[in-house]
């Protein structure tokens, strides 16, 4: 009996006990009219029946009878919790579908980029990433103003007004993407390269992301066609900003 009250009283049922009587009146808050007052405590003494107030009137209940409207209750929720579990499986894969079917094939412009710029990548730097590049970005379409220098193709906006979208660098990279390094003051004019699908590309065919030793900043660019909806442009950049 004590454990139905106290499920009960979890499923938001407001519990008092009559004055002198083992009888318990439950009122639901959302139904409560009036308090069942005046109950005679020699007359229930030792009862096992529960009362309910509602707008309907009073409902007289076992514990047996409360047990099941617990036990309906809980499995309820439990297939509440089951379709729940089955959506959100299935937006996961879905999610999964449309995130494949949004990688460049060979014939998009960002492996046509890619596959030129690593057709003509030195075995080692010219110092001429920045013209590399952006042949190879000119050569698949890609629309915009050449800058003297690598950091400018972010810092002017070039790569976004050529429809590239700013990126976490967190996320993987897909063949196409554009990775641009911040200038410094022993590389004032920054650095440019461009994922080829196995290896980061600029004037020279890269070991690694990051061309140069010790930590350095950058910025990661994606053609817009192969990034999420606006809604998650807005995520990737929030992240981006971080």
């Amino acid at each position: 009996m004590k454990q139905a009250l106290l499920l009960l009283s979890v499923l938001g049922m407001g519990i008092a006990q009559t004055s002198g009587a083992v009888e318990t009146t439950f009122q639901p808050n959302n139904t409560l009219s009036h308090t069942i007052t005046n109950i005679s405590a020699s007359a229930n003494y030792g009862s096992s029946r529960n009362i309910y107030s509602t707008n309907s009137g009073a409902h007289v209940y076992s514990n047996d009878e409360i047990s099941q409207a617990i036990d309906n209750l809980s499995a309820h929720a439990k297939q509440k919790e089951y379709q729940l579990a089955s959506l959100t499986s299935r937006l996961s894969y879905e999610q999964r579908q449309q995130q494949a079917s949004r990688t460049p094939d060979s014939n998009s412009a960002p492996a046509i980029a890619a596959a030129n710029a690593a057709r003509v990548a030195l075995s080692r730097s010219s110092g001429y990433c920045a013209r590399y590049v952006r042949k190879a970005l000119q050569s698949a379409g890609y629309e915009f103003t050449p800058n003297p220098s690598a950091y400018q193709y972010a810092s002017r906006g070039t790569l976004a007004q050529a429809g590239f979208t700013k990126i976490s660098n967190d996320m993987q990279p897909q063949v196409g993407d554009v990775v641009v390094f911040n200038r410094t003051s022993s590389r004032p004019h920054g650095h440019i390269q461009i994922f080829d699908g196995n290896t980061w590309v600029s004037d020279f065919r890269q070991n690694s992301i990051n061309p140069y030793s010790g930590s350095h900043s950058y910025t990661t660019w994606r053609d817009s066609q192969y990034v999420d909806d606006a809604s998650d442009r807005g995520i990737y950049l929030a992240m981006a900003d971080k």
